[in-house]
C-alpha cells in the first residue's frame, strides 16, 4: 500500500509542475491579444487575457481588473478603459483553464511508449500462457514439443515472467525442432493417434515407411541401397496392398531389375546408359530377361500381380520386349539422375573445402523419389494398368508424405527450421484432415441415434445410454482436438522456429508480436470480488459522433476503473476516462525513434463513461460508453492534426491494462 500511495504522490506532483504557470509563456501568449493600433488588450480578446491572468491572482476576492488594470504598474496602461472583465476569482476551475494550454508532449510521449511496451507484454504473457495450456491439453503437441512441454511444466506458475526463462525455451525449442522426425515417428506410433488410425491403416502405414526412408537417406546411404533395404526390411504386403493391390509386387519387380544393373565400379551403383546400350543387343537381351525370369522364379519372395506370378506374365510378352527395354531406359535416366547428385555430395564431404548446399540434397532427394515414383508405371511392362489408374489418391498420398517428409530432413539439416514446420504442418493436414472429419460426422451420427433411443427408452435402459452418449462426446472433443493439431503445430512450431534463431530480444519480441493472439493475462479483475485500479486500455473503437458522423479508429484511454469479478472468470467494470492518447500511441505503434510535435493538455482531455467486460482467459476486454473525444486526432513526425471535439457513442475491442490497483478484495 505504500508503495501505490508513493506512486500516486509522485504520479501527482509531476502533474502539478507540469501545470506550474510561466510568466515567459503566458507573456508570450498574452502578447498575441495586443492591438497594433492601441498598444493595448483588444476588447474583443479580454476574456481570454483574463483567463491566463487569473492564474497569478493571489485569492478569490481578487479580480484582474483590478490586479493588472489599476494595481500593476507594468500591465495597467495595457487595458482600454473601460474594458469588461469577467470576474473570474481564483478557483479549481480557471485552473485547469489555463492548465489546458500547456505543454505536455513529454508526458503524453512517455504514457504512450509506456502503453504501447505494456500492450505487447500482456499479449506476450497471454501466448506463453495459451501456449502451456495448448500443450497441457494436446498430447500430440506434447509429443512434437516434449523439451518444451517439460520446460514450460516446470516455469508453471511463473510464466508471466516468462522473460527470465527465454534462454531456457530457446534451447528447448532447438532441441525440439532438431529432433523433430523421431518426435513424428513417436506421434504415429502414440496411442493418441489410434482413434484415427484404427479406420484408416494406411495413412500410419504412408508415415512409417516414408519415416523409414528419410532415416536410410540421413544415414548417407545411396538410394539404391536404401530401395532394396526398404523391400526387404520394411515394407510388407498386406501393408501396401491397402494403398493398392500391385504396389508391393511392382517394388518388387523395380528393385530386381535395379539389382540386376549394379554396376562393378566402387564410385557406381548402377550401370550407366552407355552400357545399357550394350545389353539391347537381341541375343543379350534375351538372355538377359532369360537371367530376370529365372533370379524371380527361384526367389523365395514371389511377385504376384492380381494373383498371377510375374514369371506367367514374362512367359506372355517372351516374344515382344520392347515394352522392357522402353522401361530400362528410362529407369537408367533416372538413376543416373540419381549418381550424379550423390557423386556430387560425396565429393564435396570427401574434399572438405564446400559443405554440399541444401540444393545438392534436394535434387538428391528429388531424384531419389522420382525413382520410387517410377514403381506406378512399372505393371505396364506385363499389360496391366499403371497403379490405381481410376484413383491415385492414396498412392499420391504415399509418394507426397515421403517427399514432405524428405523436405523436413533437409529443412532440419538446413537449419531452415520455419520451412520445415510449415511442410510438416501441411503435410499432417492433407493426410488426416479428411479422414479425422469423417470420423467425426460418423460418430456425430452414432451420437443422434443414441439420443433417439434415450427418448424412448426405459429408466434401466437410460443409465446405459447416457454413459454411452458421454464416451461418444469425449471420443468427438478427442477428434477435434486431433484436427486442430495441425494449426497449433503451424502456429507454435513457427513460433518456436523464429526463437530457436532468435540473435536478441528484439528478434523475440518480433517472434511473439508475429504469432500471439490474446488468450490469457490481466486475471487481477477476473478473479476479485472487488478491484479499483488506475487503468489503460489500448486498441480500437467504432462509434457514432453526436453530429451524426460515424468513425473508426484507434483510442487509448487513461481513467479509473471500478472492477468486479463476475461469472466464469469473467470481470465487469466501469470505467471513467479522463485521457485518450489514442493518436500518439497509434503513432509510438509505428514509430518509436522520431520525437513527436508538441501536445497540450487540452488536446487529450477526453472525459468519458464505459461499461467493460473482460473476457475470460484473455487480456481483453469489450468496451461501451461514450466520451468527449480528444481535440488530437492523428500524430506524426511532420505535424499533429486536430479535429473539433464531439460527443460519442462507441464500443471498442481493447487490451486491458490496469497501472495501479488503487484496491482490491479477493474473493
Amino acid at each position: 500500500m505504500k508503495k501505490n500511495t508513493l506512486f500516486i504522490l509522485i504520479l501527482i506532483s509531476n502533474i502539478a509542475l507540469s501545470k506550474a504557470q510561466s510568466p515567459y509563456y503566458d507573456a508570450v501568449n498574452l502578447r498575441k491579444y495586443i492591438a497594433l493600433s492601441t498598444g493595448k488588450f483588444n476588447p474583443d480578446n479580454i476574456d481570454k487575457v483574463d483567463t491566463i491572468l487569473s492564474h497569478y491572482l493571489k485569492d478569490k476576492f481578487q479580480t484582474v481588473s483590478i490586479t493588472f488594470g489599476t494595481d500593476n504598474p507594468f500591465t495597467k496602461n495595457l487595458f482600454e478603459n473601460g474594458a469588461k472583465h469577467n470576474a473570474i476569482p481564483f478557483s479549481p476551475t480557471t485552473f485547469v483553464s489555463s492548465a489546458g494550454e500547456l505543454d505536455v508532449t513529454n508526458l503524453t510521449d512517455g504514457f504512450a511508449k509506456f502503453i504501447v511496451k505494456r500492450t505487447k507484454q500482456e499479449l506476450s504473457i497471454a501466448f506463453f500462457e495459451q501456449f502451456k495450456e495448448d500443450l497441457e491439453n494436446t498430447r500430440q503437441i506434447q509429443i512434437l514439443f516434449p523439451a518444451t512441454y517439460n520446460a514450460l511444466i516446470a516455469i508453471d506458475q511463473e510464466i508471466y515472467n516468462y522473460p527470465v526463462y527465454l534462454d531456457v525455451l530457446r534451447e528447448s525449442f532447438q532441441k525440439d525442432l532438431v529432433l523433430i522426425l523421431p518426435d513424428i515417428n513417436r506421434l504415429i506410433n502414440d496411442s493418441c493417434m489410434n482413434i484415427v488410425f484404427v479406420h484408416n491403416q494406411e495413412i500410419k502405414i504412408i508415415l512409417t515407411d516414408g519415416l523409414y526412408l528419410i532415416n536410410e537417406f540421413g544415414q548417407g546411404k545411396h538410394p539404391g541401397e536404401i530401395l532394396h533395404n526398404y523391400l526387404s526390411s520394411q515394407a510388407k504386403s498386406e501393408s501396401l496392398s491397402k494403398i493398392d493391390q500391385n504396389l508391393y509386387p511392382s517394388l518388387q519387380a523395380l528393385d530386381l531389375f535395379s539389382q540386376s544393373l549394379r554396376s562393378k565400379q566402387n564410385n557406381q551403383f548402377w550401370i550407366s546408359s552407355d552400357s545399357l546400350k550394350l545389353l539391347f543387343e537381341d541375343t543379350t537381351f534375351q538372355i538377359y530377361m532369360g537371367l530376370i525370369y529365372q533370379q524371380a522364379k527361384l526367389s523365395k519372395s514371389k511377385i504376384i500381380f492380381d494373383k498371377i506370378e510375374f514369371t506367367e506374365y514374362l512367359q506372355d510378352i517372351a516374344n515382344n520386349m520392347s515394352p522392357i527395354k522402353n522401361y530400362l531406359t528410362n529407369l537408367i535416366s533416372k538413376t543416373g539422375s540419381i549418381e550424379y547428385y550423390f557423386k556430387t555430395i560425396k565429393e564435396k564431404q570427401l574434399a572438405g573445402k564446400d559443405k554440399p548446399s541444401y540444393q545438392d540434397y534436394f535434387s538428391l532427394y528429388d531424384a531419389t523419389l522420382n525413382l520410387l515414383e517410377y514403381i506406378s508405371v512399372t505393371p505396364t511392362i506385363v499389360n496391366l494398368p499403371i497403379l490405381n489408374a481410376t484413383d491415385m489418391t492414396l498412392l499420391n498420398s504415399y509418394f507426397t508424405a515421403a517427399r514432405s517428409l524428405g523436405n523436413i530432413y533437409i529443412d532440419i539439416y538446413e537449419k531452415q527450421y520455419s520451412s520445415a514446420v510449415v511442410e510438416f504442418s501441411n503435410s499432417y493436414f492433407n493426410l488426416l484432415s479428411s479422414k479425422v472429419q469423417k470420423e467425426i460426422d460418423n460418430t456425430k451420427i452414432k451420437m443422434e441415434d443414441v439420443k433417439v433411443k434415450i427418448t424412448n427408452a426405459t429408466d434401466y435402459q437410460r443409465k446405459s445410454l447416457e454413459n454411452e452418449k458421454d464416451s461418444l462426446n469425449l471420443l468427438i472433443r478427442r477428434l477435434e482436438n486431433l484436427k486442430n493439431t495441425s494449426s497449433l503445430i503451424l502456429k507454435y512450431g513457427t513460433f518456436a522456429a523464429k526463437i530457436a534463431k532468435a540473435e536478441s530480444s528484439d528478434d523475440v519480441q518480433n517472434a511473439i508480436e508475429a504469432v500471439a493472439l490474446p488468450a490469457g493475462s490481466s486475471r487481477i479483475k477476473r478473479e476479485s470480488r472487488s478491484n479499483v485500479s488506475l487503468n489503460a486500455y489500448c486498441g480500437f473503437y467504432s462509434g457514432k459522433n453526436i453530429a451524426g458522423d460515424w468513425s473508426t479508429g484507434f483510442t487509448a484511454p487513461i481513467g479509473i476503473a471500478a472492477s468486479w469479478g463476475i461469472y466464469k472468470h469473467t470481470s465487469l467494470s466501469l470505467f471513467f476516462s479522463i485521457f485518450d492518447l489514442g493518436a500518439p500511441v497509434a503513432f509510438r505503434f509505428s514509430n518509436n525513434s522520431d520525437s513527436i510535435p508538441a501536445i497540450k493538455l487540452a488536446d487529450i482531455i477526453s472525459p468519458g463513461l464505459f461499461v467493460s467486460w473482460g473476457i475470460r482467459k484473455c487480456p481483453v476486454s469489450i468496451n461501451a460508453g461514450c466520451q468527449m473525444t480528444p481535440s488530437l486526432t492523428s500524430v506524426s513526425s511532420k505535424g499533429n492534426t486536430f479535429g473539433t471535439k464531439s460527443l460519442r457513442v462507441t464500443l471498442g475491442l481493447l487490451v486491458d491494462l490496469p497501472l495501479l490497483n488503487l484496491y482490491n478484495k479477493s474473493k
